[in-house]
């Protein structure tokens, strides 16, 4: 079940996933999103929105490539990757925690979940490094709009205020219902995608949004 959620969590994100079918594992499928295990938090790397990236102080290396490697029944670990290979190296990134994002094979990966969390603030590590907020397309992605100083400054003070109970505790009452998507974009260049459904006023990365949070969001944007 734990999979199942991560998958749909990047494919509402934007992230891809790469299928894989190692001859020596069962009758299986095994889909890989673009994962990262490190000090018992997942990462997935920024496709777009990736920005500039800057390497700290080394971490660590990969142990293990997933991809061709692993079966479908395989428990993700420390030093998992999933397509890096062994040996790739970790390291910090500049300006940011490492339990929010980290660099490896010159990528830059972030947080998707990570349990020690209890607020999005501790989540993510972007207070004072936001630069807008806007709304893409859910056809496309393209980019429709964005929304106000005001507007983005009252969001991401509510978002980071939340509390984090994770994707699977939001999973019953955002299923088969479609979300609004908005991108945060940070002062370093790099932005991620984050998807909003405003009928269960639920949004990830595992959250419940407050009713300013709506309202911002379902009134559109007007900077």
């Amino acid at each position: 079940m734990k999979k199942v959620m991560i998958l749909l969590l990047l494919v509402l994100g934007g992230c891809s996933s790469h299928v894989q079918k190692p001859e020596a594992c069962p009758d299986e499928i095994n889909e890989w999103a673009d994962l990262l295990m490190y000090h018992d938090i997942e990462y997935i790397g920024l496709g777009k929105g990736g920005g500039k990236r800057q390497k700290g102080e080394k971490l660590g290396e990969v142990t293990f490539q997933l991809a061709d490697q692993a079966c479908a029944n395989h428990q993700i670990k420390n030093g998992d990757a999933a397509f890096l290979p062994e040996g790739t190296e970790i390291f910090e990134s500049v300006d940011y925690r490492p339990d929010f994002r980290l660099i490896a094979g010159g990528r830059l990966f972030q947080v998707h979940r990570n349990e020690a969390a209890e607020t999005i603030k501790e989540l993510y590590d972007i207070e004072g490094k936001v630069t807008k907020l806007s709304r893409e397309s859910g056809n496309d992605g393209s980019h429709m709009y964005d929304y106000s100083d005001e507007d983005t400054k009252a969001f991401i003070e509510d978002f980071l205020s939340l509390a984090y109970v994770g994707f699977d505790g939001i999973y019953a009452d955002i299923k088969f219902r479609n979300p609004v998507f908005l991108r945060i974009h940070l002062e370093d260049g790099s932005s991620f995608r984050l998807s909003y459904w405003l009928d269960a006023n639920a949004i990830n990365p595992g959250a419940y949004a407050t009713d300013r949070m709506k309202s911002i969001i379902a009134e559109g944007g007007r900077g």
